[in-house]
């Protein structure tokens, strides 16, 4: 309850700040990149102590003998959160090496800290405690970094400037991520919990696919940002058709290869009822179709955020007025196909106006290479739907 109730109120101004940071920063001179560092970090410090707050007000009213519990953990949300500026500062500067070791030690000591006292048949109590220390050594550090990376001083031109490139994909972020969310609710409303339980398990993407089409985004956004501050914005985009199908390449057979078998690895991890969960985890992976696009790169790149308001507010309604639309149709999978539908016309926005200004498609995707993969990716899941073929 403690991870979700912090998630919830962080996932959307994390991703937006820290993701907006890369282009942004590649687009500003020496002394203006040194300056941004620091007040970006300032930003999340100011939104870490207000989910803190109101992680211990809703500890507060709404599970009072466990008050405790959320104060502690407020401190977690307010001093760990602004550390995730120091995996950008890594890479933004170059520092791979380095942006691999603090990876590795920050999952690596958040799980042992919580895992182990637990499995010690010690208190949840002092878990959390150790996490405020943990979190306490990673903000300390992550100073150090600003110290030397970054100048260290308030600039309010310079937050209301970033803010305005921020709160667009801020936007974005929210209404995309309440959809999950607001999908569940449906499923709640209308069906049965053991219907809700099939859909919550299967209702996922396969996490390392989503990583790494989310981090080639998130690299070439500054990439192209960078080329187009230099007046090449072809070469930029060049390389992100370059990187990007290469990755296709990879994640369509992998995808393809998933669906075949995922109906034995759900056999495998749960229990009977929940098996029927491969159907709606394999309508998500379809979402790979849309995934393999990367107009948002573009965009960002550009920094034309403002395009995400109308976007993302389209993409809400569209998906919530097909996932009731479906349900009549295909039951529980229809609000999967409701995502996978909505996501897809999201692209399509977004790829339409890229061309309005001037990008089109084919400079940063393989169009004919992506469309052959997709063809056959989306003919596996109906072929193998239906009985036509399987492992």
């Amino acid at each position: 309850m403690l991870m979700l109730l912090s998630s919830s109120l962080t996932f959307f101004w994390v991703s937006s700040i820290t993701n907006t940071l890369i282009p942004f920063y590649n687009s500003c001179d020496e002394e203006k990149q040194k300056r941004i560092l620091f007040n970006a970090f300032a930003v999340l410090t100011i939104f870490s102590f207000l989910a803190g707050v109101v992680t211990a007000i809703i500890g507060h009213i709404k599970y009072p003998k466990d008050a405790d519990l959320f104060q502690m953990f407020a401190l977690v949300v307010f001093l760990n959160t602004p550390t995730y500026i120091a995996d950008y500062i890594f890479y933004l500067k170059g520092k791979y090496k380095s942006l691999i070791i603090w990876g590795v030690f920050s999952f690596a000591a958040h799980i042992i800290l919580l895992c182990v006292p637990l499995y010690m048949r010690q208190t949840l109590n002092l878990a959390i405690n150790l996490l405020v220390i943990l979190s306490m050594i990673k903000f300390n550090y992550t100073l150090i970094l600003l110290m030397k990376y970054a100048i260290v001083s308030f600039h309010t031109r310079l937050i209301q400037e970033f803010m305005r490139k921020v709160l667009p994909f801020l936007f974005s972020i929210l209404l995309a991520g309440s959809m999950d969310y607001i999908n569940s609710y449906i499923v709640e409303f209308y069906f049965t919990p053991v219907d809700f339980a099939i859909f919550r398990y299967g209702a996922k993407e396969l996490p390392i696919f989503l990583i790494l089409a989310n981090s080639l985004s998130n690299i070439y956004s500054g990439e192209i940002a960078n080329y187009n501050k230099n007046g090449n914005l072809a070469e930029g985009l060049a390389k992100l058709k370059a990187s990007s199908t290469r990755l296709m390449r990879w994640l369509f057979p992998a995808t393809i290869f998933l669906m075949l078998v995922s109906k034995y690895f759900f056999e495998l991890a749960y229990n009977k009822d929940l098996i029927q969960g491969y159907k709606i985890f394999n309508i998500y992976l379809l979402l790979i179709v849309s995934r393999m696009l990367f107009p948002q790169t573009v965009v960002m790149g550009l920094m034309k955020n403002r395009i995400f308001y109308l976007v993302s507010s389209n993409y809400l309604i569209i998906n919530c007025i097909l996932s009731f639309w479906f349900i009549g149709i295909w039951g529980i999978e229809g609000i999967a196909y409701a995502t996978v539908i909505s996501f897809m016309i999201e692209k399509i926005l977004l790829i339409i106006y890229c061309k309005m200004e001037g990008v089109d498609v084919r400079k940063y995707t393989s169009l004919y290479e992506y469309l052959l993969y997709a063809g056959i990716t989306v003919a596996v899941f109906f072929l193998n739907l239906f009985g036509f073929i399987s492992i």
